[in-house]
């Protein structure tokens, strides 16, 4: 069974992948669209989730190499990124923040408690750290972890859309905001429309995991 849902996993990855080139829109995202076929295919085949669990943990085991794998067109394009690292920096600092207070502060607009709204201030950093950090915190892990994943899968959904609306087309300029807004799921919609945007989204979903790590334990006080 575990490899019948590998496979069928696999499938529905490469059809979303095709409709997302031949169909352009933040509904073909390819993340959203193989979520929504495979809870459907769950659904319509009476499986719970505990049933294609297993395959989801070998699957998994991919996203170390995947990771790592982001290193090679981060190496292609240093020469680029060096000589836009400043304004880069600028730009990932003040993104990281925003996120945090836009969050919190439109949290506390709808009266959420401390420990929800201290899940949702990590929820652009990539999971395996928006979870830890919403532990030592004192935050819900497991809500930190679900926000930062739904986070990232919106960002990829609507950030081109966005981007393409106020005319931004630079590769540089788009990875960046992928990567920052979005960690991996957005940074892996980067490097489907350019290598160099691929590079940018890497490196940024980097630093701002680390700015987040440094900041937010001092600007989460005088924001809640």
């Amino acid at each position: 069974m575990t490899l019948l849902w590998i496979a069928i996993t696999i499938g529905v990855y490469v059809i979303s992948r095709k409709l997302s080139f031949k169909w352009a829109s933040p509904f073909t995202n390819v993340v959203f669209l193989s979520t929504t076929i495979l809870i459907v295919t769950l659904l319509l085949s009476g499986q719970s989730y505990d049933v294609y669990e297993p395959a989801k943990d070998v699957i998994t085991i991919l996203l170390g190499p995947a990771t790592v794998a982001l290193g090679l067109p981060l190496y292609r394009n240093l020469p680029t990124l060096l000589a836009r690292a400043r304004r880069a920096l600028g730009a990932i600092v003040i993104g990281t923040l925003s996120t945090i207070v836009v969050a919190v502060l439109l949290g506390s607009v709808l009266k959420l408690t401390d420990h929800v709204l201290i899940s949702l201030s990590v929820k652009s950093v990539t999971s395996p750290i928006a979870l830890e950090l919403a532990r030592q915190l004192q935050g819900d892990a497991a809500l930190a972890a679900s926000v930062a994943v739904a986070c990232g899968i919106l960002g990829a959904m609507l950030g081109p859309f966005v981007l393409n609306t106020f005319g931004v087309t630079d590769p540089f300029t788009r990875g960046l905001a992928l990567g920052t807004i979005s960690h991996g799921i957005g940074t892996a919609q980067a490097a489907t429309e350019h290598p160099l945007s691929g590079a940018t989204g890497g490196a940024a979903m980097g630093l701002a995991a680390i700015f987040t790590s440094f900041l937010l334990p001092y600007l989460l006080p005088f924001l809640i």
